[in-house]
């Protein structure tokens, strides 16, 4: 059992209850900000707790996954909206149709009709020479082609009861340019459908990032540049799953199941946090208290899900 710092050990804990305790306030009660007297929370931006409730992936789910998430086709349409990864380019694809029926020239045609195209919220690679939407859109159709064979691998694995989280991004991860954190953000998504959501290792594996890693040097008292083999990563999430699943978090048994996707990214989180708390650095991104930008129920209420419903 991984041996994990007390005080880090409570820190890590008290971020995760102290953000969501921040989305309570904000979209429950409907508090004014600040929604907390933590004066980092106050000042800097932060990932939600559960993913789930990220204003993109939640736009996502009502547009894309839910209406897909009991057909094959979900998984294309899952790996073209999250290399782009923003609501804008995701409405120009379902209105053109380029989620079900990729056309790379349209696609780039259209898309590059916006004033933005990409999420600026990590690191897309492309091939070089290319500017990122045309270099997005070789890569999906690289993708695109070999569809037939990622949709029948992946559901003969759901046939078999042998759907894996590990397997999947594996499967994905060796197409050009994905990488593993794109290919487990994908993977992340398809573990709320038909394909991966009773995976056997839903609560025991989680692809750890860079963030996640350090985050996990913190709780250990290494050195945040130490690197190991990445099942020793998975067993040390896996240790410290146990160890807040011990704990009584107040928010563990409310509107989603905690799993390792919540232990990988919070220490992703956590580790930011930590850098400011220590005053080792700081955050790229300021949090703004802005009262024109819509909240996210107005972000999907009263849209349609466009035809992809009807397919």
């Amino acid at each position: 059992m991984t041996e994990f710092i007390p005080e880090e050990l409570d820190r890590y804990i008290y971020w995760q209850e102290e953000r969501e305790r921040i989305r309570i306030n904000k979209e429950f009660l409907k508090k004014s900000p600040p929604w907390t007297d933590d004066p980092i929370l106050q000042e800097f931006k932060f990932c939600q707790v559960f993913r789930e409730d990220d204003r993109t992936t939640r736009w996502f789910v009502k547009h894309i996954r839910d209406p897909l998430q009991d057909k094959p086709s979900v998984i294309m349409a899952t790996v073209i909206f999250r290399w782009f990864n923003l609501i804008d380019t995701g409405r120009t694809l379902l209105e053109n149709d380029l989620l079900l029926n990729w056309d790379r020239k349209k696609a780039i045609e259209e898309i590059t009709k916006q004033p933005k195209w990409i999420t600026g919220a990590y690191i897309i690679k492309t091939p070089n020479r290319m500017d990122k939407v045309t270099g997005v859109a070789e890569c999906i159709s690289h993708m695109w082609q070999d569809r037939n064979f990622i949709i029948d691998t992946l559901g003969e694995h759901w046939i078999k009861k042998k759907s894996s989280l590990e397997k999947t991004w594996d499967l994905i991860l060796k197409y050009p340019y994905m990488g593993p954190f794109m290919a487990y953000e994908v993977v992340t998504d398809l573990s709320h459908t038909y394909l991966l959501q009773n995976a056997e290792d839903r609560l025991t594996w989680a692809n750890a990032g860079p963030g996640a890693m350090r985050g996990l040097n913190r709780l250990t008292g290494r050195d945040l540049g130490f690197c190991k083999r990445s099942h020793d990563w998975n067993k040390e999430m896996n240790d410290l799953y146990q160890a807040v699943d011990s704990r009584d978090l107040w928010f563990k048994d409310s509107h989603r199941a905690y799993e390792m996707r919540e232990i990988e990214g919070g220490l992703c989180e956590f580790d930011k946090y930590s850098r400011i708390f220590k005053g080792q650095g700081r955050t790229r991104s300021i949090y703004k208290h802005d009262t024109k930008l819509p909240l996210i129920e107005d972000l999907t209420k009263g849209e349609s899900n466009y035809a992809i419903e009807q397919r």
